[in-house]
């Protein structure tokens, strides 16, 4: 609703402290463009290969699994968030895609990197077997995570 010259007031479901600030056009059209990524995080929600995929006859069913995709999806905006926290703070990059270095890795991008993991197992004690390479440990500082991670227990 547009209250005068380049204001607006947000109608929305947002709390209402939040409504009451004065919006100018251009702070409106920045909080919009924003709304992409969330987009996008959600798209595979919608991915035919996903839905298409589960059978689920129960409504109970239904909500825990969406629950479960959502939770999930928080996890992974965290990981991103976690990691590209990092690379601001050391003011460093990271080996991503095609050992390009970058500024902005993702969450799908950081999985690809520990698809080869082999843990052995051997009575109580693990170990790799092949030693973690250079970008898996800078993945792995960035997410602020040990490299004794799939290791220890």
């Amino acid at each position: 609703m547009r209250l005068g010259a380049g204001c607006f007031v947000l109608l929305s479901n947002v709390p209402q402290s939040f409504q009451k600030r004065q919006w100018t056009d251009s702070d409106l059209l920045v909080e919009y463009k924003e709304q992409e990524g969330i987009e996008q995080n959600f798209g595979f929600l919608k991915d035919p290969l996903i839905v298409n995929s589960i059978f689920l006859k129960k409504n109970e069913r239904i909500e825990v699994l969406g629950l479960v995709l959502l939770i999930s999806l928080l996890i992974w905006r965290l990981m991103e968030h976690t990691m590209r926290e990092y690379i601001q703070e050391k003011e460093c990059t990271i080996t991503g895609w095609d050992k390009r270095q970058t500024t902005r890795p993702t969450a799908f991008m950081m999985t690809t990197k520990f698809t080869n993991i082999l843990v052995l197992t051997i009575g109580r004690q693990r170990k790799l077997a092949r030693p973690l390479r250079e970008e898996q440990k800078e993945f792995l500082a960035a997410l602020k995570v040990s490299v004794d991670f799939f290791t220890v227990p």
